[in-house]
């Protein structure tokens, strides 16, 4: 145990009026949601002004029943400081799972028996900590596979801020709607995050470098636990370890894409959510609707290049049958079997090659063994039809991997609104390979893009379930009210809804919104101006061009799609964090220490948002 310091992070008589309060109240009894929230109201009578208590994280301890954890804030000289307060009468046994805590000290409220108050620090990058209470103290805290539950999937790019105002939305949700919907702890593992090694390694010179966030797959996961613990949320939540990519110009650079993508996977062993990546090994000239689609005879010939005796065989059997489903009936000819094949072969190999390492690395966690698999068609750059989703998810589930979460091409835009009309949607559609989208919309819908998308989402939802899977919806954020209702009613309310960057863009607009001169405007300048730098310089590829396009640092309305924005920064500005600032720190380092008033109006913009998206997505 560590002695008691000079100066320590809290007050003791303030810890031990609040050690005592909890002794009255759970000694003897059984811990449960009623009994923490009647707990709130007494300590509030405490007037505590050097610890902020988390009462929902209150638990046992395993071995010694008058023995208590809780999360708190200790407040010392304006420093803030999280920490877990291990709370137990003086003739309790030493507790073994938190070696060296803090003394607080041995004290006597009073004038009763005697009590230790000790002190573990407890702040998003204590991951021993953090592990040992999920792992040993209360379970209640650990993810679960979310299976057919419908879930809106949040990632969170600044998790220190963000997870906290995620717990808090889902909270009021399940108290209003009555639904859980929480699925967190999400960012792009191969994109987003990266390894804790790989992220040693960044010098923050590149901006499309994997890890822009400066969160590894570890530390993401660990900060969910965190948040889960600090918020009392044991309702359970799936974290996500999203998109695992693998891509490659050649044979032997996937071979090491899916090498650096299995490590990653060992990385994210407590997640329980897995969404795989293989979109860049299509081929997509097998489509017809490619600009320069291969000629029957050259698919032919690649279909024999690509695939074994005994494989052929079985795809073209098996996909000659009339096959049923609740979406319709699905009967291939050979060479729409061999198109599909060439499309998509590869890359459905990949995936049952990384399903069994996923599979691999959850049974050997010591976690849970379940976990649900999403394999990503979303990415493609053609629109997901559903004779292309059965293709996929059959070939799949008839080799013993089914997805429980199926995500299609929608043709949603990363942070964008979805088109309302013709005119928005020629501009929207323009340079991509969607040819069948506004005939569609014009000639079957009267020119409504969003009845059409409804239509469309209704056949594919269809199909998932045929599966028992859920469908999936990738790139959520900035969807308005219109196509948020009428995913829930073509899916009967069975969706995964997935946002990412918005949350994010939040705090750029509240950092945007302070006064001229002050800390937080100027660092958003900072990003600003050195995002700009990097598109003058190329490092954005073919998309640095669009910094011309655009002026001024306006995000733009979030209520609106941000269509009013500056997009090239809406889309890129993100990408900053994992950048330098002038000073030679990365800008995540400024985020962190951003004053406390910025942290809390973004949680509430947080919060706010993610309930908004739950009540639309539920109407």
């Amino acid at each position: 145990m560590t002695p008691v310091p000079i100066e320590q992070p809290l007050r003791p008589n303030e810890a031990s009026a609040l050690a005592e309060l909890i002794f009255q109240a759970a000694e003897g009894k059984v811990l449960n949601d009623d009994l923490r929230a009647r707990m709130n109201s007494r300590i509030a009578n405490l007037n505590l002004e050097s610890i902020v208590p988390y009462t929902g994280s209150l638990a046992k301890d395993p071995t010694h029943v008058s023995a208590f954890y809780m999360a708190v804030d200790g407040v010392h000289n304006g420093k803030t400081t999280q920490l877990l307060l291990y709370m137990a009468p003086a003739s309790a046994p030493f507790s073994s799972l938190f070696p060296k805590p803090l003394l607080i000290g041995r004290m006597r409220p009073g004038g009763g028996r005697e009590i230790v108050v000790n002190a573990i620090p407890f702040d998003a990058y204590a991951h021993d900590h953090i592990r040992t209470f999920a792992e040993k103290v209360d379970k209640g805290f650990l993810p679960r596979p979310q299976g057919a539950l419908p879930a809106i999937a949040v990632g969170n790019r600044h998790p220190e801020i963000s997870l906290p105002a995620t717990f808090e939305a889902f909270r009021s949700v399940y108290k209003n709607l009555g639904v859980n919907l929480a699925s967190t702890s999400q960012l792009s593992a191969t994109r987003e995050m990266t390894t804790d090694a790989a992220l040693e390694e960044r010098d923050g010179e590149d901006p499309m470098t994997p890890g822009h966030t400066r969160v590894s797959i570890k530390h993401l996961y660990h900060a969910g636990l965190w948040a889960a613990i600090r918020s009392g949320w044991r309702e359970g939540y799936n974290a996500e370890a999203d998109h695992f990519i693998v891509s490659g110009a050649s044979d032997a650079d996937i071979a090491i894409s899916m090498e650096a993508t299995k490590e990653a996977i060992r990385q994210a062993s407590g997640y329980t959510k897995f969404t795989t990546d293989t979109s860049r090994m299509f081929e997509l000239r097998a489509d017809v609707r490619h600009p320069s689609p291969y000629a029957d005879t050259e698919v032919e010939d690649r279909f024999a290049q690509l695939f074994k005796a005994d494989d052929q065989s079985w795809i073209l059997e098996e996909f000659s049958k009339k096959l049923e489903t609740a979406a319709g009936t699905f009967a291939f000819s050979p060479l729409e079997i061999q198109r599909l094949a060439v499309k998509f072969g590869r890359s459905i190999q990949a995936n049952i090659e990384l399903f069994d390492t996923i599979r691999r690395v959850k049974q050997s966690s010591g976690l849970s063994r379940t976990f649900d698999f999403e394999p990503s068609i979303d990415e493609a750059e053609t629109l997901t039809t559903p004779a292309e989703l059965f293709f996929y998810m059959h070939w799949l589930k008839s080799h013993g991997r089914a997805a429980q979460l199926i995500p299609p091409n929608l043709g949603f835009k990363k942070r964008q609104a979805y088109p309302e009309s013709m005119a928005t949607l020629e501009e929207y559609a323009a340079h991509k390979m969607w040819p069948e989208l506004l005939p569609r919309v014009q000639q079957e819908f009267g020119g409504d893009p969003i009845a059409e998308l409804s239509a469309r989402v209704k056949d594919l939802s269809s199909l998932a379930r045929h599966f028992n899977g859920t469908l999936s919806i990738h790139s959520g954020s900035g969807k308005q009210a219109q196509v948020l209702n009428a995913i829930g009613r073509a899916t009967s309310g069975r969706w995964n809804y997935k946002i990412s960057g918005e949350l994010q863009l939040q705090m750029f607009d509240v950092m945007s919104e302070q006064p001229e001169g002050s800390q937080a405007r100027a660092l958003y300048e900072r990003m600003v101006g050195r995002c700009n730098a990097f598109a003058a310089a190329g490092k954005f590829g073919e998309e640095s061009a669009l910094a011309a396009k655009y002026s001024g640092s306006y995000l733009g309305d979030a209520a609106k799609g941000r269509t009013d924005g500056n997009l090239f920064l809406v889309f890129w500005l993100g990408n900053m964090v994992g950048s330098k600032d002038a000073d030679g720190r990365f800008f995540k380092r400024h985020i962190d220490e951003l004053p406390v008033e910025i942290i809390k109006e973004t949680q509430a913009r947080n919060t706010k948002y993610i309930i908004w998206l739950a009540t639309q997505l539920r109407a």
